[in-house]
């Protein structure tokens, strides 16, 4: 539990505060606090654009499972069932065939499905680790946000917190660039820019950066792709989330 009530308003936006009496507290001083009230939208309005942007729509292959488990569906009732599949006995060597025809198939479905279901756990565990990280920065009771526009269109939007040591940038309309450029960040601070890595392609994922530092300010500039050790461009934006 935390002595300073200001210190709670990125928690809070997450819905994070597990203890009763230190929520109670604190939206008792968010009652009284502009400066609180402020910031708590802030982070809200951040937070959903960052759970926007690591949003997935459901993968084609769904649809698919589905219509295809449909065939595997009853229908009728079980005695109506039967006498639909009532049918004259066929030839033991066509009830083999099929007997053999169905098995391979099945092992081929079988191995299929595991491979899909080996890759979507990994994709699966790959997002909640992203947000994990993305939440521990935006709950850090020292976070502080900055929301700036691009040159050449669109935003960008940073949620960094000292003692974490990390900095979570998001993106909106940025202007799609040719393969062979990508948008690098950068920290920028006394000893000069540091890279930050690079924006994803799709630039639909908020990215998780560091090492933050309090003096720092985070830059986004167009490099080659691959990303450069020193920038070469001037900044599109400048971002100081202090």
């Amino acid at each position: 539990m935390t002595d300073d009530p200001h210190a709670l308003a990125g928690a809070y936006a997450l819905d994070a505060i597990d203890d009763a009496e230190e929520r109670r507290l604190f939206e008792a001083h968010l009652a009284g606090c502009e400066t609180c009230a402020t910031e708590l939208g802030e982070f809200r309005a951040t937070t959903a654009r960052l759970g926007m942007a690591v949003a997935e729509a459901p993968p084609p292959r769904v649809r698919d499972r589905v219509l295809a488990g449909i065939r595997d569906v009853r229908q009728l009732p079980p005695e109506l069932s039967r006498r639909a599949v009532a049918r004259p006995v066929r030839p033991r060597r066509w009830r083999r065939a099929v007997a053999a025809g169905l098995a391979a198939a099945a092992c081929l479905v079988t191995a299929a499905s595991a491979g899909v279901a080996i890759r979507e756990r990994q994709r699966v565990e790959r997002t909640e680790a992203a947000y994990r990280e993305v939440a521990s920065v935006l709950s850090a009771p020292d976070a502080r946000s900055a929301t700036g526009r691009a040159a050449g269109g669109g935003t960008v939007t940073v949620v960094a917190s000292a003692s974490r040591g990390r900095v979570v940038v998001a993106s909106s309309g940025l202007r799609t660039l040719p393969s062979s450029k990508a948008y690098q960040l950068w920290l920028i601070g006394a000893g000069g820019p540091r890279s930050a890595g690079l924006l994803p392609g799709d630039r639909t994922r908020p990215v998780v950066a560091g090492t933050w530092r309090p003096s720092d300010r985070l830059g986004v500039t167009v490099e080659p792709a691959g990303g450069s050790a020193r920038p070469t461009t001037a900044p599109l934006v400048l971002l100081d989330p202090a």
